[in-house]
């Protein structure tokens, strides 16, 4: 990667092979550990990850660098509640699979710490910041 005073550039070759690792619960957990413990010096945390057509979403949470909890949750869960998973809209998935299966549906992931709070509107954005934050270093 070569950065100078205005852009970075990044190979392709890179975002493609950070894009399938995150796919992974437990390599994005990683990627997120690093990016972040360089901006707000947090090893844990969690990402809001949003589906087209689906009213439901997934929070993956983790704590000191590991993947704690997959979490289905709804409009109506109050912070820090999930809705079993069991009724959830993505019962018919095990929670490490469904990024892998429902990666291309994605229409937002969050993070929305108090020391740090960020959107983005699609997979391909997230992982362009990943690889921009150097996470995968």
């Amino acid at each position: 990667m070569c950065r100078d005073v205005n852009t970075m550039y990044i190979d392709n070759d890179i975002i493609n092979e950070i894009s399938q690792e995150c796919l992974n619960t437990d390599q994005l957990v990683g990627h997120l550990t690093l990016s972040l413990s360089k901006k707000i010096k947090s090893t844990s945390g969690h990402v809001h990850i949003h589906f087209r057509n689906k009213s439901d979403h997934i929070v993956i949470v983790w704590s000191n660098g590991r993947l704690r909890e997959i979490g289905a949750k709804s409009a109506g869960c109050k912070k820090g509640q999930f809705v079993k998973w069991e009724i959830s809209q993505f019962c018919d998935y095990k929670g490490q699979e469904v990024l892998e299966k429902l990666y291309d549906e994605i229409e937002s992931m969050e993070i929305d710490g108090e020391e740090f709070n960020k959107i983005w509107l699609s997979y391909n954005e997230f992982i362009r910041w990943l690889v921009e934050n150097r996470s995968f270093i």
